[in-house]
Order: C-alpha cells, then sequence, then structure tokens
C-alpha cells in the first residue's frame, strides 16, 4: 500500500539542503555547492529583520548577526554578499559605540551612587552637574547613531526586497 505522504512533496522540500527536489541540489558534478539566490534573499531578509528588531531588545542583533556570518561565505560573488557586510558592519558599529556609552556613563553613575551614600544624599555639584552635561552630548551622539543605523538597515531592506545590491 502507497503512503498518501511519499507521492506529493514536503511543503518545505524546497528549502532542505540535499532535497534531490531543491533548485539549490542542481548543480556542478564536482561536488561544488552553487548559491542559492532565493534561499540567500531569504536569509538577507531575516538577517535584517533580526537587526531591525534588535532596536527594542537588543538580543535579537546577536542572532542576526550569527546568521549573516555564517551565510556570508556562500554569498561571495553574488548580489547579497554586501547585504551580509552591511548587517555584520552595522552591529559591530553598534556594539562598540555601546561598549563606548557603557564606559562613560557606568563609572559616574556608580560615583552618583557612592557620593549619594557617603554624603547621605549631598553629592558634589560638580558630579552632578558633569553627569548632567553629558546627558545632552550622549542623546544626540544616540540620535545621530539611530538615524545612521536605520540608514543602513532599512535602506538594505528596501534593496533587498528589489533583488538589488548594497
Amino acid at each position: 500500500m502507497l503512503d498518501a505522504r511519499a507521492s506529493r512533496p514536503h511543503i518545505l522540500s524546497g528549502f532542505c539542503r540535499g532535497d534531490p527536489m531543491s533548485d539549490s541540489a542542481a548543480g556542478p558534478v564536482s561536488g561544488a555547492r552553487t548559491p542559492d539566490p532565493a534561499g540567500l534573499r531569504v536569509t538577507v531578509l531575516i538577517g535584517y529583520g533580526l537587526m531591525l528588531l534588535a532596536l527594542s531588545n537588543g538580543f535579537t542583533a546577536i542572532a542576526g548577526v550569527i546568521l549573516a556570518t555564517i551565510k556570508r561565505g556562500e554569498a561571495r560573488g553574488t548580489v547579497w554578499y554586501g547585504h551580509f557586510r552591511n548587517i555584520i558592519v552595522a552591529f559591530w558599529v553598534a556594539a562598540v559605540l555601546s561598549a563606548v556609552v557603557l564606559a562613560i556613563l557606568l563609572p559616574g553613575a556608580a560615583t552618583l551612587a557612592w557620593s549619594l551614600f557617603e554624603t547621605n544624599g549631598n553629592p558634589p555639584p560638580e558630579l552632578v552637574g558633569g553627569l548632567f552635561a553629558a546627558l545632552p552630548v550622549i542623546g544626540l551622539a544616540s540620535l545621530l547613531f539611530l538615524v545612521w543605523y536605520l540608514y543602513r538597515m532599512v535602506g538594505g531592506l528596501v534593496r533587498a526586497i528589489d533583488s538589488e545590491p548594497y
């Protein structure tokens, strides 16, 4: 008796590696895999989605950069390579800038907290003034970074949707 599932392909059969029904399995006989443009496009779109979602939680950027790093080698020589590079560069710029901001703010906040404890709630005015003076500078820098980040991610997403290189 024939199994009904054996006669029709699985809904995800085109996305699996090595599947005989997949376009990515057809290629040179030498064993070298050719990049699957449709699969790379979907991967790029997922990467951009993860990077944009990171604006609300921060953690999906890690998944996005891991995905981009893994797939970047397969995309070499295709229009998708620049998109993977864009995702990776945006992640590392964001990570370095976040580390710099934390390196500036954490010691100041810790010093303020310690001085509040030591002086019974009366910290030195120069400490408070210095921290308040730094806030607009850090806020402006954060706004400029956000504009740059959105330009790279949304611009890359639009180009990826149109199958254009970045």
